[in-house]
Protein backbone atom coordinates (compact mmCIF):
# COMPACT_ATOMS: atom_id res chain seq x y z
CA UNK A 1 0.00 0.00 0.00
CA UNK A 2 2.54 2.06 0.60
CA UNK A 3 4.60 1.98 -2.37
CA UNK A 4 1.13 2.25 -4.41
CA UNK A 5 0.93 5.71 -2.17
CA UNK A 6 4.37 6.53 -3.22
CA UNK A 7 3.80 6.08 -6.93
CA UNK A 8 0.39 8.20 -7.14
CA UNK A 9 1.39 10.94 -5.16
CA UNK A 10 4.80 11.17 -7.65
CA UNK A 11 2.36 10.53 -11.08
CA UNK A 12 0.12 13.61 -9.06
CA UNK A 13 3.10 15.87 -8.72
CA UNK A 14 4.03 14.96 -12.49
CA UNK A 15 1.03 15.68 -14.02
CA UNK A 16 0.20 19.17 -11.95
CA UNK A 17 3.76 19.83 -12.45
CA UNK A 18 4.17 19.77 -8.70
CA UNK A 19 8.27 19.87 -7.89
CA UNK A 20 9.77 20.04 -4.66
CA UNK A 21 13.15 21.38 -3.20
CA UNK A 22 15.14 19.71 0.03
CA UNK A 23 18.30 22.00 0.83
CA UNK A 24 20.38 20.41 3.86
CA UNK A 25 23.81 22.63 5.37
CA UNK A 26 26.82 21.01 6.86
CA UNK A 27 26.46 23.01 10.14
CA UNK A 28 24.35 25.23 11.81
CA UNK A 29 26.83 28.37 11.84
CA UNK A 30 27.17 28.58 7.73
CA UNK A 31 25.14 31.27 6.81
CA UNK A 32 24.34 32.68 3.40
CA UNK A 33 24.25 36.29 4.84
CA UNK A 34 25.69 37.86 0.99
CA UNK A 35 29.08 37.93 2.91
CA UNK A 36 31.72 36.91 0.64
CA UNK A 37 34.68 34.89 2.83
CA UNK A 38 37.49 33.60 1.81
CA UNK A 39 40.79 31.66 3.54
CA UNK A 40 44.11 31.17 3.17
CA UNK A 41 45.23 27.99 4.90
CA UNK A 42 48.98 27.20 4.83
CA UNK A 43 51.10 24.30 5.96
CA UNK A 44 54.81 22.99 5.73
CA UNK A 45 55.99 19.48 6.67
CA UNK A 46 58.11 18.67 3.63
CA UNK A 47 61.20 21.44 3.99
CA UNK A 48 64.57 20.76 2.35
CA UNK A 49 66.77 19.20 4.67
CA UNK A 50 65.03 16.18 6.49
CA UNK A 51 66.22 17.32 9.61
CA UNK A 52 63.94 20.04 9.29
CA UNK A 53 61.05 18.69 8.19
CA UNK A 54 57.29 18.64 10.57
CA UNK A 55 54.54 16.21 10.75
CA UNK A 56 51.24 18.38 11.85
CA UNK A 57 51.55 21.33 9.38
CA UNK A 58 49.61 19.35 6.54
CA UNK A 59 47.01 18.49 8.69
CA UNK A 60 46.54 21.81 10.36
CA UNK A 61 45.84 23.55 6.95
CA UNK A 62 43.49 20.79 5.66
CA UNK A 63 41.63 20.76 9.49
CA UNK A 64 41.29 24.44 9.26
CA UNK A 65 40.21 24.61 6.01
CA UNK A 66 37.64 22.35 6.33
CA UNK A 67 36.43 23.52 9.94
CA UNK A 68 36.20 27.47 8.00
CA UNK A 69 34.03 26.00 5.04
CA UNK A 70 32.05 23.64 6.68
CA UNK A 71 31.29 25.63 10.17
CA UNK A 72 31.74 28.92 9.13
CA UNK A 73 30.95 29.28 5.24
CA UNK A 74 34.31 30.14 4.17
CA UNK A 75 35.85 29.47 0.13
CA UNK A 76 38.75 28.02 1.25
CA UNK A 77 42.55 27.40 -0.91
CA UNK A 78 44.92 25.20 0.68
CA UNK A 79 48.94 25.65 0.25
CA UNK A 80 51.13 22.87 0.86
CA UNK A 81 54.49 21.96 0.94
CA UNK A 82 56.52 23.04 -1.48
CA UNK A 83 53.43 25.35 -2.96
CA UNK A 84 54.20 27.68 -0.14
CA UNK A 85 57.17 29.74 -1.57
CA UNK A 86 57.31 33.61 -0.54
CA UNK A 87 56.45 34.29 -4.32
CA UNK A 88 53.12 32.27 -4.59
CA UNK A 89 52.07 33.27 -0.87
CA UNK A 90 51.95 37.19 -1.31
CA UNK A 91 50.26 36.35 -4.92
CA UNK A 92 47.65 34.53 -3.17
CA UNK A 93 46.98 37.13 -0.72
CA UNK A 94 47.11 39.95 -3.11
CA UNK A 95 45.16 38.13 -5.45
CA UNK A 96 42.23 37.02 -2.82
CA UNK A 97 42.38 40.11 -0.50
CA UNK A 98 41.50 42.33 -3.77
CA UNK A 99 38.82 40.51 -4.66
CA UNK A 100 35.22 42.65 -5.24
CA UNK A 101 32.94 42.65 -2.41
CA UNK A 102 35.29 40.67 -0.46
CA UNK A 103 33.96 40.99 3.70
CA UNK A 104 36.07 38.25 5.30
CA UNK A 105 39.83 37.10 5.35
CA UNK A 106 41.14 33.95 7.37
CA UNK A 107 44.96 33.39 6.79
CA UNK A 108 46.32 30.11 9.00
CA UNK A 109 49.71 29.17 8.47
CA UNK A 110 51.98 26.06 10.43
CA UNK A 111 55.06 26.00 9.84
CA UNK A 112 58.27 27.15 10.90
CA UNK A 113 58.77 30.67 11.95
CA UNK A 114 62.46 32.09 12.75
CA UNK A 115 63.94 35.57 12.69
CA UNK A 116 66.37 37.78 11.40
CA UNK A 117 68.28 40.98 12.30
CA UNK A 118 65.73 43.99 11.54
CA UNK A 119 67.44 45.91 8.49
CA UNK A 120 65.52 48.76 8.57
CA UNK A 121 65.36 49.63 12.08
CA UNK A 122 61.91 49.70 12.88
CA UNK A 123 61.43 46.74 15.37
CA UNK A 124 61.86 47.99 18.98
CA UNK A 125 63.48 44.96 19.60
CA UNK A 126 65.91 44.71 16.81
CA UNK A 127 64.73 41.91 15.21
CA UNK A 128 62.16 40.61 11.89
CA UNK A 129 59.88 38.18 13.24
CA UNK A 130 59.50 35.79 9.58
CA UNK A 131 57.16 32.83 8.84
CA UNK A 132 60.12 30.18 7.11
CA UNK A 133 58.01 29.44 4.38
CA UNK A 134 59.32 26.43 1.60
CA UNK A 135 61.88 29.00 0.14
CA UNK A 136 62.92 31.20 2.89
CA UNK A 137 61.79 33.70 5.40
CA UNK A 138 58.87 36.41 4.24
CA UNK A 139 59.57 38.84 7.17
CA UNK A 140 56.95 40.65 9.73
CA UNK A 141 57.14 44.03 7.92
CA UNK A 142 56.06 42.39 4.69
CA UNK A 143 53.30 40.57 6.15
CA UNK A 144 52.24 44.02 7.79
CA UNK A 145 52.76 45.53 4.09
CA UNK A 146 50.28 43.30 2.53
CA UNK A 147 47.69 43.35 5.07
CA UNK A 148 47.85 47.18 4.94
CA UNK A 149 46.86 47.00 1.74
CA UNK A 150 43.72 44.97 1.94
CA UNK A 151 40.51 47.17 1.66
CA UNK A 152 38.68 49.18 4.90
CA UNK A 153 35.86 47.54 6.33
CA UNK A 154 37.07 43.14 5.09
CA UNK A 155 37.42 41.44 8.58
CA UNK A 156 40.62 39.94 8.69
CA UNK A 157 42.04 37.34 10.93
CA UNK A 158 45.41 36.12 11.25
CA UNK A 159 46.20 32.39 12.50
CA UNK A 160 50.12 31.41 12.96
CA UNK A 161 51.23 27.91 14.45
CA UNK A 162 54.49 28.50 14.33
CA UNK A 163 57.93 29.76 16.73
CA UNK A 164 59.41 33.38 16.23
CA UNK A 165 61.83 32.34 19.04
CA UNK A 166 65.47 32.39 18.85
CA UNK A 167 66.46 31.83 23.20
CA UNK A 168 67.20 28.13 21.96
CA UNK A 169 68.39 28.63 18.44
CA UNK A 170 69.30 24.85 17.74
CA UNK A 171 67.33 22.35 20.74
CA UNK A 172 64.96 21.69 17.74
CA UNK A 173 67.82 19.50 16.16
CA UNK A 174 67.47 17.44 19.27
CA UNK A 175 63.97 16.43 18.82
CA UNK A 176 62.74 13.38 19.95
CA UNK A 177 62.75 10.54 17.63
CA UNK A 178 59.40 8.80 16.90
CA UNK A 179 57.89 7.09 20.29
CA UNK A 180 54.07 7.37 21.70
CA UNK A 181 55.23 11.02 22.53
CA UNK A 182 56.15 13.68 20.00
CA UNK A 183 56.91 17.23 20.19
CA UNK A 184 59.35 19.57 18.15
CA UNK A 185 59.17 22.90 18.35
CA UNK A 186 58.57 24.90 14.65
CA UNK A 187 61.37 26.47 14.87
CA UNK A 188 63.56 27.43 11.90
CA UNK A 189 67.23 28.54 13.40
CA UNK A 190 69.00 31.55 10.79
CA UNK A 191 71.97 29.57 9.12
CA UNK A 192 74.12 32.34 9.42
CA UNK A 193 76.20 31.51 12.34
CA UNK A 194 77.22 35.63 12.93
CA UNK A 195 73.37 36.51 12.80
CA UNK A 196 72.36 33.81 15.24
CA UNK A 197 75.00 35.14 18.17
CA UNK A 198 73.68 38.61 17.48
CA UNK A 199 69.97 38.06 18.03
CA UNK A 200 70.72 35.97 21.01
CA UNK A 201 71.84 38.95 22.81
CA UNK A 202 68.94 41.03 21.49
CA UNK A 203 65.65 41.23 23.92
CA UNK A 204 62.47 39.58 22.84
CA UNK A 205 59.80 42.31 22.12
CA UNK A 206 56.04 41.70 22.99
CA UNK A 207 54.35 41.58 19.98
CA UNK A 208 54.96 40.56 16.08
CA UNK A 209 52.61 42.87 14.79
CA UNK A 210 52.92 45.97 17.11
CA UNK A 211 50.91 48.45 17.91
CA UNK A 212 47.96 46.52 18.58
CA UNK A 213 45.53 49.75 18.18
CA UNK A 214 46.80 50.20 14.65
CA UNK A 215 46.20 46.83 13.29
CA UNK A 216 43.26 46.53 10.95
CA UNK A 217 43.35 42.62 11.81
CA UNK A 218 43.34 40.24 14.75
CA UNK A 219 46.25 38.25 14.92
CA UNK A 220 46.01 34.66 16.69
CA UNK A 221 49.82 32.77 17.39
CA UNK A 222 50.65 29.44 19.02
CA UNK A 223 53.28 31.02 21.61
CA UNK A 224 54.59 34.00 23.03
CA UNK A 225 57.52 35.23 20.99
CA UNK A 226 59.90 33.88 23.72
CA UNK A 227 58.31 30.55 23.61
CA UNK A 228 58.20 27.59 20.91
CA UNK A 229 55.07 26.75 19.23
CA UNK A 230 55.28 22.27 19.27
CA UNK A 231 54.61 20.13 16.29
CA UNK A 232 52.41 17.23 18.00
CA UNK A 233 50.83 13.94 17.78
CA UNK A 234 47.75 13.91 19.78
CA UNK A 235 44.62 11.13 19.64
CA UNK A 236 46.85 9.70 16.85
CA UNK A 237 46.86 12.32 14.92
CA UNK A 238 50.26 14.67 13.49
CA UNK A 239 49.27 18.14 14.19
CA UNK A 240 50.42 21.43 15.77
CA UNK A 241 49.36 21.53 19.86
CA UNK A 242 48.09 25.25 19.70
CA UNK A 243 45.75 24.27 16.31
CA UNK A 244 44.65 21.34 17.56
CA UNK A 245 43.02 23.00 21.16
CA UNK A 246 42.39 25.97 19.11
CA UNK A 247 40.09 24.03 17.04
CA UNK A 248 38.67 21.67 19.75
CA UNK A 249 37.44 24.99 21.57
CA UNK A 250 36.14 26.13 18.23
CA UNK A 251 34.09 22.51 17.43
CA UNK A 252 32.49 23.05 20.93
CA UNK A 253 31.89 26.44 20.93
CA UNK A 254 31.13 27.56 17.42
CA UNK A 255 29.55 30.44 17.86
CA UNK A 256 32.44 32.76 20.21
CA UNK A 257 34.15 36.18 20.45
CA UNK A 258 38.10 35.67 19.76
CA UNK A 259 38.36 36.76 23.93
CA UNK A 260 36.28 34.54 24.83
CA UNK A 261 37.84 31.74 22.54
CA UNK A 262 41.76 32.58 24.13
CA UNK A 263 40.49 32.25 27.59
CA UNK A 264 39.09 28.94 26.37
CA UNK A 265 42.07 27.80 24.78
CA UNK A 266 44.26 29.04 27.58
CA UNK A 267 42.31 26.02 29.80
CA UNK A 268 44.33 24.04 27.61
CA UNK A 269 47.98 25.36 26.97
CA UNK A 270 50.35 25.95 28.29
CA UNK A 271 50.47 22.30 29.74
CA UNK A 272 53.23 20.53 30.73
CA UNK A 273 54.12 18.67 27.73
CA UNK A 274 53.56 21.76 25.73
CA UNK A 275 54.85 24.71 27.67
CA UNK A 276 53.29 27.49 25.03
CA UNK A 277 51.09 30.29 25.37
CA UNK A 278 48.33 31.44 22.66
CA UNK A 279 48.10 34.54 22.14
CA UNK A 280 45.34 37.16 21.15
CA UNK A 281 46.38 40.69 19.67
CA UNK A 282 44.30 43.04 18.06
CA UNK A 283 41.96 46.22 18.86
CA UNK A 284 39.64 45.61 22.04
CA UNK A 285 36.76 46.42 19.83
CA UNK A 286 37.74 43.53 16.91
CA UNK A 287 38.76 40.64 19.81
CA UNK A 288 35.52 41.16 21.39
CA UNK A 289 33.62 40.32 18.10
CA UNK A 290 32.32 36.74 17.33
CA UNK A 291 35.70 34.86 15.40
CA UNK A 292 34.82 34.10 11.67
CA UNK A 293 31.55 35.99 11.68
Amino acid sequence: MANILSWFTDFLKKVLGITTNTTTTESTTTKNDGANKQALCMGINDYLGTQNDLRGCVNDAMNWGNLLKTKYGYNVTVLLDSQVTRANVIDKIKHITQTPGLTHFVLTYSGHGSQVIDSNNDEADGKDETLYLYDGNLVDDDIRDILSQIPAGVKVAVILDSCHSGSCTRAFLNSMNDTSFYSKPRYMPPEDLEEVSRLEGVPFRESMFYPEECMNHVLISGAKDAEYSYDANIGGQPCGAFTYYALKVLQDNPVITYNDFITKLRTYLPSSEYPQTPQLEGKEVIKQMVMFD
